[in-house]
């Protein structure tokens, strides 16, 4: 029953959305870097626990996702463990969508 009152409100989830306008490639592009932005948090807690602090992931174009680093020490694990966090991040994604990060000081 609420599936059908949400289906005729016009509300649906927005990853079957993106599914039916696979055409539509500026709403992938931002749907997918909204995604990247919002769990570089979560991803990066696992590996670096003072980097949800000292970090903010402010871009994702083209595979790579930009990150703002408070301190060099920080960029450079991120650096190190870039392999790692890439494919924790794709695996939150479920798509392999980020292909580098690149660290900014």
């Amino acid at each position: 029953m609420q599936q059908k009152f949400m289906k005729q409100k016009g509300f649906a989830r927005i990853d079957k959305i993106i599914v039916q306008n696979s055409g539509n490639k500026n709403l992938q592009v931002a749907f997918y870097k909204h995604q990247a932005l919002k769990y570089w948090h979560d991803v990066i807690d696992g590996f670096i626990s003072e980097a949800k602090d000292l970090t903010q992931a402010i871009d994702f174009k083209k595979g790579v996702l930009t990150v703002a680093c408070l301190s060099r020490e920080i960029a450079n694990k991120i650096r190190v463990l870039s392999e790692q966090i890439i494919a924790a991040l794709n695996e939150v994604l479920g798509k392999r969508l980020v292909f580098a990060i690149y660290t900014e000081v």
